[in-house]
């Protein structure tokens, strides 16, 4: 079992060009890869989705990208923006005089001010270039991956203590069954009698009519189902793979036998043990929503 919380990077530098991954996973329905990166990088995301889907298979990705040229780059140049740079000079002596303050804004200060020198690189990206983007990729994701594991492993073992919690609860339940029908009988006598149909009905068909009843209140399916289901749910904690989809869906199945359970309860005892299995089930839900 993995956990889709996961953080990954991997970087490059040379004298011709820095490049910088790094991912960051969360919990997600189906793989969802949101890209920060270059404008020159745009023409491949579908290849870098490729790279990062043969590592994760479920999750919200946020990958960024950084890519700079290296200091003996000679594709390099610096751009200069005259324009933005008046503006932020009259900003600041509109600053100062605001402040009444006699000095002059520094040149420094002007040449260091956003947008007005930037560096901008004019190459095309290159097939070694992309190759390089591709394994800084796939090695960030298999960062991302193994963190997810170590996640996954924790969560395995919260998910295997809420089962063995849910397990005792079936089994105190089974413990009451006889006690819950034993006392779905008493009150259907009891209701009898207060109409008067006790002794006005045919003592055959009357008792038919209270196993019928009592059938039908009786538990003894949902546990064996409940047992069932906790029993593949273990199964699939302990699966390779992604399986978080059924993990899900069996909690579904596991929280339905319960609250069936909880419609037939005819004894406070088997009512309250109801509603502590809901409590675990529904922690179980809110565990399962991180793994993949």
């Amino acid at each position: 079992m993995k956990s889709m919380t996961g953080f990954g990077k991997a970087s490059h530098a040379s004298s011709e060009l820095e490049l910088d991954v790094s991912l960051k996973s969360v919990n997600g329905r189906f793989l969802e890869i949101r890209f920060h990166m270059p404008r020159e990088y745009g023409a491949f995301e579908a290849d870098f989705k490729k790279a990062i889907g043969a590592r994760l298979a479920r999750g919200t990705v946020d990958v960024h990208i950084g890519r700079r040229p290296g200091a003996d780059a000679e594709t390099a140049d610096v751009r200069v923006c005259a324009p933005l740079a008046k503006k932020w000079l009259k900003a600041y002596q509109d600053l100062a005089r605001e402040l009444k303050l006699e000095t002059a804004p520094e040149f420094e200060l002007i040449a260091k001010s956003p947008d007005v020198l930037a560096l901008r690189d004019r190459a095309e990206v290159s097939e070694p270039e992309l190759a390089l983007a591709l394994r800084l990729l796939s090695e960030a994701a298999t960062t991302c991956d193994v963190e997810r594991a170590r996640e996954g492993a924790s969560l395995e073992r919260a998910l295997t203590g809420l089962l063995a919690d849910l397990e005792k609860n079936v089994g105190r339940m089974e413990a009451l069954r006889e006690a819950a029908n034993r006392e779905l009988e008493k009150k259907l006598r009891e209701r009898l009698d207060r109409l008067g149909l006790d002794t006005a009905v045919d003592p055959q068909r009357l008792a038919q009519e209270i196993i019928i009843q009592i059938d039908r209140g009786d538990i003894a399916e949902e546990i064996g189902r409940l047992r069932e289901h906790i029993r593949a749910y273990g199964e699939l904690v302990k699966a390779e793979g992604s399986q978080g989809k059924k993990l899900d869906f069996y909690a579904q199945e596991l929280l339905r036998e319960v609250n069936t359970i909880g419609s037939k309860s005819q004894i406070s005892a088997l009512t309250a043990l109801v509603v502590d299995s809901k409590a675990i089930v529904e922690r179980v839900r809110e565990q399962v929503q991180n793994a993949e």
